[in-house]
């Protein structure tokens, strides 16, 4: 038992050393991207003064480029299906053995299909794509290396957290956004190397790109205690809005989902053979679902071509947004309007399942909300010096309503502005619109994107077939017993695990058990569950629900 231990200690080291390689090429793929989606930004600005100046034949130029461009997208999409959207539900479902992802493909459709989208105008963000492209990285490395599956998924979970952390200058918040959105594991292993390679992406990144701050923007002036009532008033706010976000994502993947029907419809009209595929429980032609693609990116493409004319502004992340904001260039009629449209097009963007993140365009709509509120406030006597404080405190409290990571929100923007100023009341609005989002029965972005992957688009029907083609690979899962959860106190038979998945290791206080049926599992016991890739899954609820989850309170000591 001490040999394990001590082989399991030297194996840290050796994680590490991995991590660390897989954030240095993370670094430099994510550094290749940014770069190529700051050039499709700077392209996309000469064609709206193009537009704005050239008359018809511009605008005609403006509606060719744009077709190009969405049948391109369409293709991509159709060569490689998990490109689709922001990339880290295709993650999860990875890690839970529901996927697994061609890394090389991934890769190189993903950054040409987010380059295209976002280039071309779509309300899009760069982080999530980050995400799954430096997961790919970790998998492409753990594959190269012949690496046992828990090892691989440990090293997609280093390159998702360098992703991130190179994506916007932030190592911290990708340690922690890998660890409580993705892994959902803080072991000392997969924390110290999540760390190694986010700070090692982190390095590289800023090498190549420089370090500053993602938003130029600054709080000056740090909000007085006297309007905390109104930080709790935003979270109320925030929550409410978070709620409403998801909601209209769902809604509007539904509308494009109806238009690519429409779309395939025409193609019953053309002669020639077909080859059939299954879809809602309907035979489609390929022609049919390539027309069903094609149609969902020409629809949200002529969104983006209208924009360039009416508002050119809503085009694109936003990112720009934040700082003209914090600095108090938009009047509240302007934020009103702005918030409007930023609202419906990044929604309808992300709903036609394009290529990229929201991430980026969810925070910018905090920022412009928060900048709303400021503004409403100071029709009732507020200072106005305050706007900047209440964006970023904005920022973090939609992301904490719609990802449900409130701790990944706080690190991230603190990061992201290099603002140390509002961090008490980013806490506050944070957990306040948490608990809104939560207590009205929201699922978390991403759990519910997940869900919808798998269960009703295209790619998710075929990642189900392929699961279970997939070769019936071993993995070990981590997990700890927690104060208070259903397993505090019992017996490992009580456990409801799968069959043959067994707990092959309980570690207690530094000393290693072999368990049987009889063992009594205590608060703090550290778990090594092996398990069947297919039933990863399965595996990870019931670890949720019986070790994680608090049902009692601990009786005191007499």
């Amino acid at each position: 038992m001490v040999a394990n231990l001590d082989r399991r200690k030297k194996f840290k080291y050796v994680l590490i050393a991995e991590g660390t390689l897989i954030g240095f090429i993370t670094g430099a793929l994510i550094s290749v991207f940014r770069l190529m989606l700051t050039g499709a930004d700077r392209l996309r600005g000469m064609l709206a003064d193009h537009v704005h100046g050239g008359g018809a034949p511009a605008a005609l130029l403006c509606a060719l480029i744009l077709i190009v461009i969405a049948a391109i997208v369409s293709r991509l999409l159709g060569r490689e299906p998990d490109i689709a959207g922001s990339g880290i539900p295709q993650v999860e479902a990875e890690l839970r053995g529901q996927k697994d992802m061609c890394w090389w493909r991934v890769i190189v459709c993903k950054m040409a299909g987010c380059a295209l989208a976002i280039g071309g105008g779509l309300a899009l963000g760069r982080e999530g794509p980050s995400i799954q492209l430096g997961s790919m990285v970790g998998k492409g490395v753990a594959r190269a290396g012949h690496r046992l599956l828990t090892e691989e998924r440990l090293l997609i979970t280093c390159g998702a957290g360098a992703g991130l952390s190179a994506a916007f200058g932030a190592p911290l918040a990708g340690a922690i956004f890998s660890l409580e959105e993705l892994h959902r594991n803080f072991s000392a292993e997969v924390l110290l190397t999540t760390m190694a390679a986010s700070a090692a992406g982190d390095f590289v990144a800023a090498n190549i790109l420089g370090l500053a701050p993602v938003f130029d923007i600054d709080a000056e002036h740090g909000l007085p205690l006297r309007y905390y009532w109104a930080v709790v008033l935003l979270g109320l706010a925030l929550g409410l809005f978070g709620v409403l976000y998801n909601r209209t994502i769902a809604f509007m993947q539904d509308i494009f989902g109806h238009i690519g029907k429409r779309f395939s419809l025409l193609v019953k009209r053309m002669p020639g053979k077909r080859h059939s595929i299954i879809r809602d429980g309907f035979h489609l032609s390929v022609t049919e679902e390539r027309f069903d693609r094609t149609g969902r990116m020409l629809t949200a493409f002529a969104f983006a071509y209208i924009l360039f004319f009416v508002y050119p502004e809503a085009l694109g992340s936003g990112s720009s947004l934040v700082g003209a904001i914090g600095h108090g260039e938009y009047a509240l009629g302007g934020l009103a309007v702005l918030l409007i449209v930023k609202f419906i097009f990044s929604t309808a963007s992300f709903g036609s399942g394009s290529p990229g993140g929201i991430f980026l365009p969810l925070l910018v709509l905090g920022a412009v909300t928060g900048g709303l509120f400021c503004r409403l406030l100071g029709l009732a006597g507020m200072d106005q010096k305050y706007i900047t404080a209440f964006v970023i405190i904005a920022m973090a409290g939609y992301f904490a309503a719609i990802v449900r990571a409130p701790v990944t929100g706080v690190v991230l923007i603190t990061e992201m502005t290099g603002d140390f100023n509002t961090l008490l009341p980013l806490v506050l609005v944070s957990l306040v619109s948490y608990l809104v989002a939560e207590s009205l029965g929201a699922k978390p972005i991403y759990t519910q994107l997940l869900e919808r992957s798998l269960g009703s688009s295209p790619a998710g029907r075929a990642s189900k077939g392929h699961r279970a083609s997939l070769r019936d690979r071993k993995t070990v899962i981590d997990a700890e017993v927690d104060v208070g959860s259903h397993m505090d106190g019992k017996n490992v038979a009580e456990f409801g695990l799968p069959l043959g998945t067994l707990i092959v290791s309980v570690v207690r206080e530094g000393i290693e058990i072999i368990p049987d049926g009889h063992t009594i599992l205590r608060a703090g016991d550290e778990l090594e569950i092996l398990t069947r890739e297919n039933d990863l899954a399965d595996v990870e609820s019931i670890i949720d629900s019986a070790c994680r989850v608090v049902e009692k309170v601990p009786e005191k000591a007499e």
